[in-house]
C-alpha cells in the first residue's frame, strides 16, 4: 500500500450527516462556525446567545453537517435544525449548507431523515419560514408539499420572509436523494 501524499484541496470529502445537539451544548467554536454559516449563506447576523437559545430539543430531526475523514472536531459544514411545534406540525428552524457543497443532494438527505424521524414520532406537517428573496429554497420546499401561507414583514433583518407549511410525505414515498460526487 502506498501512501497517500493528496494535499488537503486533493483529498475527497465525506460529506455525512450526523445527529446534532442541542445548541446550547455546542462549543464555542461549534457556535462560531453556525454564525458564520448563517451568514455567509442568508446574510443573517446572529448572536451567540441567539444561537445557544434556540428551543431546538435533542431528537432525530437535527442534524449536522461534516467531512467525516476530516480530523476531529470535524467543522460544521451544515445544519437541520427541526422542532416539534403543536399538534402535529414539526418546525424546520434551520437548514443551510455551505455554498461549496450545495447541489449535491444533501439538503434533501437532511430532509428525508428529518420526515422519517417526524412521521415515526407523529407528526404529519411541517412548518418553516424562508426569505422571500431565497428562490431555490422556496423551490426545494414547494418540491416537498409546501406552500406559502403568509408574508413575514419585518421577520428577517435584510428583508420580507415568507411562513411555509405543508404536509410531510409518507416515509415510503420520500425520494432517496444521494449525493453526487463529493470532492
Amino acid at each position: 500500500m502506498g501512501t497517500d501524499h493528496r494535499t488537503e484541496r486533493e483529498r475527497v470529502v465525506q460529506l455525512t450527516w450526523v445527529p446534532c445537539c442541542s445548541p446550547n451544548d455546542l462549543t464555542p467554536t461549534q457556535v462560531d462556525e453556525i454564525i458564520q454559516l448563517f451568514l455567509q449563506e442568508t446574510e443573517e447576523r446572529y448572536a451567540e446567545a441567539s444561537v445557544r437559545h434556540l428551543p431546538i430539543p435533542v431528537w432525530g430531526g437535527n442534524l449536522k453537517l461534516i467531512d467525516a475523514d476530516a480530523p476531529a472536531p470535524q467543522p460544521i459544514l451544515g445544519v437541520m435544525w427541526a422542532t416539534p411545534f403543536k399538534d402535529d406540525i414539526v418546525r424546520v428552524a434551520a437548514l443551510v449548507i455551505a455554498s461549496a457543497y450545495q447541489g449535491r443532494g444533501l439538503g434533501g438527505t437532511a430532509w428525508d431523515r428529518m420526515n422519517r424521524t417526524a412521521w415515526s414520532n407523529g407528526f404529519r406537517h411541517v412548518q418553516l419560514e424562508v426569505k422571500a428573496a431565497n428562490e431555490r429554497a422556496q423551490r426545494f420546499y414547494q418540491a416537498r408539499n409546501l406552500t406559502i401561507q403568509q408574508r413575514l414583514e419585518g421577520y428577517y433583518q435584510s428583508g420580507l420572509g415568507y411562513m411555509m407549511r405543508g404536509r410531510l410525505a409518507q416515509p415510503e414515498d420520500t425520494k432517496h436523494y444521494s449525493p453526487r460526487h463529493q470532492g
